[in-house]
């Protein structure tokens, strides 16, 4: 495959994928950020501190979105990759009945005990009854929150990327109608815009599962299927995005607290400003990191290292351009931002001065998430949990307690950047002891086992009729080098030039986009497998041989004569991509 085909095809998947995810980050935390504008300009600013002291339990409740929500999406790429697509309905009704269970119990528990957890948190005094009112209004939301990351996933997956961005409109025009009732109609005070955001959290779950409950194409939820391996199995691959999260609850914790004790009430305000607007900013970072992840694994199911290398590579530019834009908004409208959530005073030089720091440390953030991710793909949850501590906790805890007695609460803003490049510096000594020398590229940041990539393996592309025709040629030469018999080579060939044909026939022609298919092959213990992935719409070739018609018996005869000569045959879209294996 032409270095330039494989990146067109892996570019337009990522840019399928990454606006979903970024809106994904933007649902989970749209009603804070919405409160926090409401709040900050109706109600009182001990109210807006409250609402800062309960963020660390909002990142721990994302935690647990994501732990399941990652680790689905995680495993069915594998099953993707590996053509296994009998297994993804599995995986959806085991995620889907993990998200139910949990979200019940901790809307219970956040009910039950919201003012000792307010007290957990840090709250003080009268904080301690505004922060547990609003964590009792947030608990009634805890449900589809969970629910939410879930199932937008598996939309994603069945190319509905639209429904989740119709889901993410309607869940902020929610939730700022019914704000506005509340803070003028109303006038429910904290507790009330706790609730709106709960509110609008379940009519937007509830618009989910009406669509996947109406459309019979649909992934279809069966709790039948529930068993506790697979359960077992998400854990494990969504453990480091759930650590990370509750890592950076107690991060955010004793953040708070060493900024009151240096900069008091201003500087808490200050990030209760963060808290309240940084899903925006977090959210291209994040949906660059988990798009990422997603395909990664898809890669790595089909032993693919160079796919997986320039996905890399296309997902360090974009999200380096995002950087960009990010640093020029905190530095143009720094102060702007403070004052619209409410700042004044003190608070809006505070407000500015940490919005240009937590950009600054977002480029870092990217490489971070980027091998962070590829090392998650690759099932090293362990190692990924290893590092975690060292970002979330260790980094930031020695900013605080040291470098803030140095300088000021310019310490504590500066601990966002030096956590990740503390991070970064201890991955690349991780990967030179693994090398045993220096790192020189991604190869050896990423230490793969010597096996990883499939041996005897081609791939090249094709993206005009003209070349169909030297298809066959390409694969039975292949297949003869590779010690396949002269009858089985030609047989492969000719597979590979009927089902190439039928894609540049039915796909090429229905629209004016650019198309491209992507041709892989590959020999391994005397067994050809084929796979052809293209961005056509959906072409089963299942369904067309159902559709044999006695009075044309030439109707699909090739994919009929496919269909004989292979010993297996599937056909699965990922994330809006149609990939056609088949074994001989």
């Amino acid at each position: 495959m032409s270095r330039k085909g494989l990146n067109l095809n892996i570019l337009q998947l990522f840019i399928k994928l990454l606006p979903v995810q970024i809106f994904l980050v933007i649902t989970s935390g749209i009603s804070d950020t919405v409160n926090g504008l409401l709040i900050g300009n109706c109600l009182k600013s001990s109210s807006m501190v409250a609402l800062c002291m309960s963020a660390p339990l909002s990142a721990f409740l994302g935690s647990v979105a994501s732990i399941i929500s990652s680790g689905a999406g995680i495993l069915c790429g594998q099953y993707m990759g590996r053509g296994e697509t009998d297994k993804v309905e599995k995986v959806f009704s085991v995620s889907v009945i993990m998200s139910f269970v949990s979200g019940s119990i901790l809307t219970v528990l956040c009910f039950l005990f919201a003012t000792p957890i307010a007290q957990l948190l840090g709250a003080k005094g009268e904080l301690i009854a505004e922060t547990a009112t609003y964590i009792r209004g947030t608990s009634f939301g805890i449900l589809p929150l969970l629910m939410i990351p879930c199932l937008m996933s598996f939309l994603q997956m069945c190319n509905r990327s639209m429904i989740s961005l119709l889901a993410t409109i309607l869940l902020a025009v929610f939730n700022t109608l019914f704000g506005l009732l509340n803070a003028n109609v109303f006038h429910g005070g904290l507790f009330g815009f706790a609730l709106v955001g709960s509110l609008s959290k379940i009519l937007s779950v509830a618009f989910i599962v009406f669509y996947f409950l109406s459309h019979r194409d649909m992934i279809r939820f069966n709790p039948k299927t529930f068993d506790f391996n697979t359960a077992k199995e998400i854990l494990i691959i969504g453990s480091p995005s759930s650590l990370a999260g509750i890592l950076y609850s107690i991060r955010n914790v004793f953040i708070n607290s060493s900024a009151s004790a240096i900069g008091g009430n201003p500087a808490v305000n200050a990030l209760g400003i963060l808290g309240s607007c940084d899903v925006f900013f977090d959210c291209f970072n994040v949906g660059v990191g988990n798009s990422l992840t997603m395909l990664a694994s898809v890669f790595i199911g089909e032993r693919d290292s160079r796919s997986l290398k320039e996905l890399m590579k296309i997902a360090f530019v974009i999200g380096m351009a995002f950087c960009a834009m990010k640093l020029i908004v905190a530095k143009l409208f720094g102060a702007d931002i403070a004052m619209l959530f409410g700042a004044q005073g003190e608070a809006v030089d505070l407000g500015k001065q940490l919005l240009f720091y937590y950009c600054l440390c977002a480029p870092f953030n990217i490489l971070t998430l980027i091998f962070m991710g590829t090392y998650q793909s690759l099932g090293r949850a362990a190692y990924c949990n290893l590092l975690y501590p060292v970002n979330c906790i260790i980094t930031p805890f020695i900013c605080c307690m040291f470098l803030a007695k140095a300088i000021g609460i310019r310490g504590v803003w500066m601990c966002y950047m030096l956590a990740e490049i503390v991070t970064l510096i201890c991955m690349f000594i991780y990967a030179s002891n693994k090398k045993k020398g220096i790192v020189k590229n991604v190869d050896d940041m990423l230490f793969l086992d010597h096996n990883f990539d499939t041996e005897n393996k081609l791939t090249f592309s094709i993206d005009q009729i003209e070349e169909v025709v030297d298809v066959s040629r390409k694969i039975q030469d292949f297949c003869k080098e590779n010690g396949i018999d002269k009858k089985r080579a030609m047989l492969s060939g000719l597979c590979m030039e009927e089902m190439a044909g039928n894609i540049v026939e039915h796909g090429f022609t229905k629209d004016n986009k650019n198309h491209l298919i992507d041709v892989f092959a590959c020999v391994e213990k005397n067994e050809v497998l084929l796979r052809l992935r293209d961005n056509c719409i959906p072409f089963d070739p299942h369904s067309r041989l159902e559709m044999y018609d006695k009075k044309d018996p030439a109707k699909n005869i090739g994919i009929r004569m496919v269909s004989r000569i292979a010993r297996e045959m599937n056909y699965q879209t990922t994330f809006g991509m149609n990939v056609l294996s088949i074994m001989l």
